[in-house]
């Protein structure tokens, strides 16, 4: 089964860099055209913002996917950046 994958920054842009590029706002039809392979949705959230959730969580039901959530953070990002600003 192929998986769309939704990060922090594609939910905050999902409408201007997939729902209004792809006419899905007045094509709702081309759905299954564009996303039909997909069976399911997973969302890496890399931070805990309920606002993004909803937003990964209703493309899931849009695009007709099943939808998963996994929490990935920054992984070493911040622990790299304290390493540089320390000079470590």
């Amino acid at each position: 089964m192929m998986s769309f994958y939704m990060t922090d920054f594609l939910c905050r842009q999902f409408e201007a860099f997939f729902i209004k590029p792809l006419g899905l706002d007045r094509h709702p039809e081309l759905i299954k055209d564009y996303f039909g392979n997909y069976g399911k949705l997973i969302y890496l959230a890399q931070t805990d913002d309920p606002e993004l959730d909803k937003v990964a969580e209703k493309a899931a039901v849009m695009l007709g996917l099943a939808y998963e959530r996994r929490r990935t953070g920054y992984g070493d990002l911040t622990s790299e950046l304290a390493r540089v600003a320390t000079g470590a």
